[in-house]
């Protein structure tokens, strides 16, 4: 059992970023009106940057905790595409169900995809750049 705690808390900080997702996701639309609007439809930009964040986030997190990452390769594209892709759709589905008046909206989720690929990417990249300076 102790053993399981360690595990999960050892992705404290994806488990965070994916709480505050949720808090966002859920909380009244009362909460942000007084937040100014810069242009329309910039809550696309705060899916991508959010669904954007937690990729990086669970990247990180899965690079520290996991040793033999080619071994492993499904398992991390489970942890960090499918987990948050899987996660912005169901919640869509659920916000108009949790949080009436919020409405389910298939452009939000596709800018979360948006934002767990260029998070992927992201990574990546900086991966491989890491990786070729140690070498």
């Amino acid at each position: 059992m102790i053993q399981s705690i360690n595990k999960i808390l050892k992705y404290w900080k994806s488990i965070l970023v994916f709480l505050l997702i949720l808090h966002l996701s859920f909380a009244p639309p009362s909460e942000f009106k007084k937040i100014p609007t810069l242009f329309d439809n910039e809550d696309k930009l705060i899916h991508v940057l959010m669904y954007m964040g937690l990729t990086t986030v669970l990247m990180f997190d899965v690079s520290r905790n996991m040793k033999d990452w080619a071994a492993k390769r499904n398992r991390i594209l489970l942890i960090c595409i499918a987990f948050p892709v899987v996660a912005g759709g169901v919640i869509e589905i659920l916000q108009p169900i949790i949080s009436f008046p919020r409405t389910a909206s298939w452009f939000d989720w596709l800018a979360d995809i948006w934002g767990v690929l260029l998070g992927w990417y992201m990574m990546k990249i900086l991966f491989r750049l890491l990786k070729s300076h140690h070498q």
